[in-house]
């Protein structure tokens, strides 16, 4: 059941209407990474969580980079105790053949890429994300599979989003 839950007769507040909306970031600009491996925060793919909640994570990422060549790889940082379980639908890294590949995993997932400028790829994060006792903040963390001159991009307009579930 969505959150939060409702009685017979309770009393609709402002703050109870907000709770219910999902906590939604999207990409204001692009952010290219060449040459490097190690997982960095995204700029704009932060979204707040509580103490003590449950959250379904979706999300669309637009990206590209050389082709079968730096690929894509991604993680999250969370609050202390917290904990995920995510997959990526996305094309097979290191593969020139453009297959999709599903993964689920608590750590960093890959992706493929297959050229740079109209050769776009497209992601589907999804998961579902359990927040011990300390509130924070769910960032996005990506870079480059494997080090590359040519620059992996993640595009503006990419986004997550969270719905609390309780």
């Amino acid at each position: 059941m969505p959150y939060p839950s409702w009685t017979a007769g309770q009393r609709v507040t402002a703050a109870m209407l907000t709770a219910m909306q999902m906590t939604t970031a999207v990409k204001a600009a692009n952010t290219s990474r060449a040459s490097t491996t190690t997982l960095a925060a995204d700029p704009h793919l932060v979204l707040p969580v509580a103490a003590g909640a449950t959250y379904l994570l979706d999300g669309w990422l637009e990206y590209d980079g050389a082709f079968g060549a730096g690929d894509f790889k991604a993680d999250w940082t969370l609050p202390a105790g917290a904990t995920i379980r995510w997959g990526l639908h996305a094309n097979a890294a290191g593969d020139t053949t453009q297959k999709y590949a599903s993964s689920t995993a608590a750590g960093t997932l890959t992706a493929g890429t297959y050229g740079v400028g109209s050769f776009a790829n497209g992601a589907r994060p999804a998961g579902y994300l359990v927040i011990g006792g300390t509130a924070g903040n769910a960032t996005f963390r990506w870079a480059q599979n494997a080090s590359n001159a040519t620059a992996t991009t993640l595009y503006a307009g990419s986004w997550m989003r969270l719905l609390r579930q309780t």
